[in-house]
Protein backbone atom coordinates (compact mmCIF):
# COMPACT_ATOMS: atom_id res chain seq x y z
CA UNK A 1 0.00 0.00 0.00
CA UNK A 2 3.05 2.12 0.62
CA UNK A 3 4.57 1.73 -2.76
CA UNK A 4 1.01 2.63 -4.72
CA UNK A 5 0.76 5.95 -2.51
CA UNK A 6 4.36 7.08 -3.36
CA UNK A 7 3.92 6.82 -6.92
CA UNK A 8 1.21 9.39 -7.42
CA UNK A 9 2.86 11.89 -4.94
CA UNK A 10 6.32 11.34 -7.45
CA UNK A 11 4.12 11.58 -10.42
CA UNK A 12 2.61 14.59 -9.22
CA UNK A 13 6.21 15.79 -8.56
CA UNK A 14 7.43 15.14 -11.71
CA UNK A 15 3.95 16.77 -13.31
CA UNK A 16 4.46 20.02 -11.36
CA UNK A 17 8.23 20.41 -12.04
CA UNK A 18 7.70 20.33 -15.78
CA UNK A 19 4.79 23.23 -15.64
CA UNK A 20 7.53 25.33 -13.34
CA UNK A 21 10.09 24.28 -16.13
CA UNK A 22 7.67 25.36 -19.33
CA UNK A 23 6.60 28.70 -17.31
CA UNK A 24 10.37 29.70 -16.52
CA UNK A 25 11.12 28.54 -20.53
CA UNK A 26 8.26 31.33 -21.87
CA UNK A 27 9.07 33.85 -19.52
CA UNK A 28 12.71 33.89 -20.65
CA UNK A 29 11.84 33.83 -23.81
CA UNK A 30 9.29 36.47 -23.79
CA UNK A 31 12.29 38.88 -22.48
CA UNK A 32 14.45 37.79 -24.93
CA UNK A 33 12.10 39.00 -27.81
CA UNK A 34 12.59 43.06 -27.18
CA UNK A 35 16.28 43.10 -27.53
CA UNK A 36 16.51 40.55 -30.39
CA UNK A 37 14.08 42.96 -32.55
CA UNK A 38 16.23 46.47 -31.22
CA UNK A 39 19.21 44.46 -32.38
CA UNK A 40 17.82 43.58 -35.96
CA UNK A 41 16.25 47.64 -36.51
CA UNK A 42 20.00 48.71 -35.52
CA UNK A 43 21.30 46.54 -38.13
CA UNK A 44 18.82 47.76 -40.73
CA UNK A 45 19.85 51.21 -39.63
CA UNK A 46 23.42 50.41 -40.42
CA UNK A 47 23.04 48.87 -43.08
CA UNK A 48 21.03 51.68 -44.80
CA UNK A 49 23.73 53.75 -44.03
CA UNK A 50 26.23 52.04 -45.32
CA UNK A 51 24.47 51.66 -48.83
CA UNK A 52 24.36 55.42 -48.69
CA UNK A 53 27.40 55.94 -47.93
CA UNK A 54 28.69 53.83 -50.71
CA UNK A 55 26.95 56.18 -53.15
CA UNK A 56 28.52 58.96 -52.23
CA UNK A 57 31.56 61.00 -54.33
CA UNK A 58 31.88 63.84 -52.25
CA UNK A 59 33.26 64.48 -48.21
CA UNK A 60 30.39 65.55 -45.58
CA UNK A 61 33.53 68.57 -45.76
CA UNK A 62 33.13 68.93 -49.36
CA UNK A 63 29.57 69.21 -49.19
CA UNK A 64 29.51 71.49 -46.31
CA UNK A 65 31.35 74.36 -48.60
CA UNK A 66 28.54 74.29 -51.41
CA UNK A 67 25.97 74.33 -48.56
CA UNK A 68 27.32 77.57 -46.76
CA UNK A 69 28.29 78.82 -50.45
CA UNK A 70 24.71 78.64 -50.72
CA UNK A 71 23.51 79.63 -47.49
CA UNK A 72 25.70 81.55 -45.59
CA UNK A 73 25.72 80.50 -41.93
CA UNK A 74 25.97 78.40 -39.07
CA UNK A 75 25.78 74.32 -39.63
CA UNK A 76 24.09 73.58 -36.37
CA UNK A 77 23.52 69.75 -37.79
CA UNK A 78 24.25 67.30 -40.32
CA UNK A 79 22.81 64.27 -41.84
CA UNK A 80 23.37 61.53 -44.97
CA UNK A 81 20.07 60.50 -46.08
CA UNK A 82 17.80 59.76 -49.56
CA UNK A 83 15.54 62.91 -50.92
CA UNK A 84 13.38 61.13 -53.38
CA UNK A 85 15.63 58.86 -54.42
CA UNK A 86 18.91 61.01 -54.58
CA UNK A 87 21.53 60.40 -51.58
CA UNK A 88 22.45 64.01 -50.34
CA UNK A 89 23.94 65.39 -47.51
CA UNK A 90 21.49 67.60 -45.25
CA UNK A 91 22.52 70.72 -43.46
CA UNK A 92 20.93 72.63 -41.32
CA UNK A 93 22.39 76.04 -41.18
CA UNK A 94 21.41 79.14 -38.88
CA UNK A 95 22.24 82.33 -40.68
CA UNK A 96 23.77 85.55 -39.22
CA UNK A 97 19.67 87.57 -39.76
CA UNK A 98 18.64 84.13 -37.51
CA UNK A 99 17.01 82.43 -40.30
CA UNK A 100 17.07 78.27 -39.76
CA UNK A 101 16.99 76.74 -43.63
CA UNK A 102 18.05 73.46 -44.77
CA UNK A 103 20.58 72.80 -47.49
CA UNK A 104 20.24 69.66 -49.37
CA UNK A 105 23.14 68.76 -51.52
CA UNK A 106 23.60 66.09 -53.93
CA UNK A 107 26.09 63.82 -52.59
CA UNK A 108 27.56 62.67 -55.82
CA UNK A 109 27.92 65.64 -58.19
CA UNK A 110 27.41 68.72 -55.02
CA UNK A 111 24.85 70.17 -56.76
CA UNK A 112 22.40 72.22 -54.45
CA UNK A 113 18.85 69.92 -54.83
CA UNK A 114 17.30 71.73 -52.15
CA UNK A 115 16.96 74.86 -50.11
CA UNK A 116 13.86 75.24 -47.52
CA UNK A 117 13.33 77.92 -44.84
CA UNK A 118 12.04 76.20 -41.59
CA UNK A 119 9.84 79.30 -40.68
CA UNK A 120 8.01 79.28 -43.74
CA UNK A 121 7.29 75.54 -43.50
CA UNK A 122 6.03 76.17 -40.39
CA UNK A 123 3.90 79.00 -40.97
CA UNK A 124 2.67 77.77 -44.66
CA UNK A 125 1.83 74.19 -43.24
CA UNK A 126 0.63 71.40 -45.67
CA UNK A 127 1.04 73.96 -48.68
CA UNK A 128 4.29 74.44 -48.53
CA UNK A 129 4.96 71.14 -49.48
CA UNK A 130 3.16 72.44 -53.12
CA UNK A 131 5.52 75.19 -53.32
CA UNK A 132 8.37 73.69 -52.29
CA UNK A 133 7.60 70.92 -55.15
CA UNK A 134 7.31 74.02 -57.76
CA UNK A 135 10.77 75.69 -56.21
CA UNK A 136 12.41 72.59 -56.69
CA UNK A 137 11.45 71.98 -60.33
CA UNK A 138 12.37 75.42 -60.79
CA UNK A 139 15.73 75.27 -59.74
CA UNK A 140 16.49 72.11 -61.43
CA UNK A 141 15.14 73.95 -64.64
CA UNK A 142 17.33 76.58 -63.81
CA UNK A 143 20.31 74.79 -63.09
CA UNK A 144 20.14 73.28 -66.44
CA UNK A 145 20.35 76.53 -68.22
CA UNK A 146 23.82 77.77 -66.55
CA UNK A 147 27.20 77.05 -67.30
CA UNK A 148 28.91 78.12 -64.73
CA UNK A 149 28.86 76.83 -61.03
CA UNK A 150 28.36 79.05 -58.04
CA UNK A 151 31.82 79.08 -57.23
CA UNK A 152 32.96 80.53 -60.55
CA UNK A 153 29.77 83.27 -60.75
CA UNK A 154 31.33 84.19 -56.92
CA UNK A 155 34.56 84.86 -58.36
CA UNK A 156 33.19 87.54 -60.91
CA UNK A 157 31.30 89.31 -58.98
CA UNK A 158 34.02 89.54 -56.07
CA UNK A 159 35.93 90.93 -58.83
CA UNK A 160 33.20 93.33 -59.50
CA UNK A 161 32.27 94.41 -56.04
CA UNK A 162 34.95 93.35 -53.74
CA UNK A 163 33.94 92.13 -49.49
CA UNK A 164 32.02 89.06 -48.39
CA UNK A 165 29.01 87.32 -49.87
CA UNK A 166 26.33 87.26 -47.40
CA UNK A 167 23.75 85.17 -49.25
CA UNK A 168 23.60 83.88 -52.93
CA UNK A 169 20.81 82.05 -54.96
CA UNK A 170 20.55 80.55 -58.42
CA UNK A 171 17.51 82.79 -59.82
CA UNK A 172 15.70 84.01 -62.89
CA UNK A 173 16.35 87.89 -63.77
CA UNK A 174 14.16 89.52 -66.26
CA UNK A 175 14.42 86.04 -68.53
CA UNK A 176 17.84 85.70 -68.10
CA UNK A 177 19.41 82.66 -65.46
CA UNK A 178 21.55 84.57 -62.90
CA UNK A 179 23.55 83.89 -59.88
CA UNK A 180 22.67 86.31 -57.48
CA UNK A 181 25.44 87.60 -54.78
CA UNK A 182 24.64 89.72 -51.59
CA UNK A 183 28.03 91.31 -50.90
CA UNK A 184 29.04 93.54 -48.18
CA UNK A 185 31.60 95.91 -48.93
CA UNK A 186 34.56 96.63 -46.45
CA UNK A 187 32.35 100.09 -46.26
CA UNK A 188 29.67 98.04 -44.56
CA UNK A 189 27.44 98.92 -48.36
CA UNK A 190 25.55 95.70 -49.25
CA UNK A 191 25.56 95.37 -52.82
CA UNK A 192 23.15 93.01 -54.80
CA UNK A 193 25.35 91.70 -57.75
CA UNK A 194 24.04 89.64 -60.19
CA UNK A 195 26.26 87.32 -62.61
CA UNK A 196 25.08 85.48 -65.86
CA UNK A 197 25.16 82.17 -65.41
CA UNK A 198 25.60 81.54 -68.77
CA UNK A 199 28.11 83.45 -70.07
CA UNK A 200 29.55 84.90 -66.93
CA UNK A 201 28.98 88.46 -67.52
CA UNK A 202 27.33 90.86 -64.47
CA UNK A 203 23.82 91.56 -65.23
CA UNK A 204 23.32 94.18 -62.47
CA UNK A 205 25.07 95.92 -59.50
CA UNK A 206 22.40 97.38 -57.34
CA UNK A 207 22.94 98.69 -53.50
CA UNK A 208 20.50 97.90 -50.79
CA UNK A 209 18.78 101.02 -50.23
CA UNK A 210 18.39 101.44 -53.94
CA UNK A 211 16.45 98.59 -54.52
CA UNK A 212 14.15 99.50 -51.26
CA UNK A 213 13.91 102.84 -52.57
CA UNK A 214 12.31 101.15 -55.84
CA UNK A 215 9.78 98.66 -54.00
CA UNK A 216 8.52 101.67 -51.97
CA UNK A 217 7.81 103.66 -54.86
CA UNK A 218 5.84 100.76 -56.60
Amino acid sequence: MKKKMIIPALAATLIGGAVAGNSLFSTAFASGKAPVTSQVEDQKDDDNIAELQAKTKLTLDEAQVIALNKVAGTVKDSELEDEDGIVVYSFEIKTTAGDVNDVKVNAENGEIVKVENDAKDDENGTEEGKDGEENDDNIADLQAKAKLTSDEAQVIALKEVPGTVNKSELEDEDGVVVYGFEVKTASGDVKDVKVDAASGKIVKVESDSESEGKEGKE
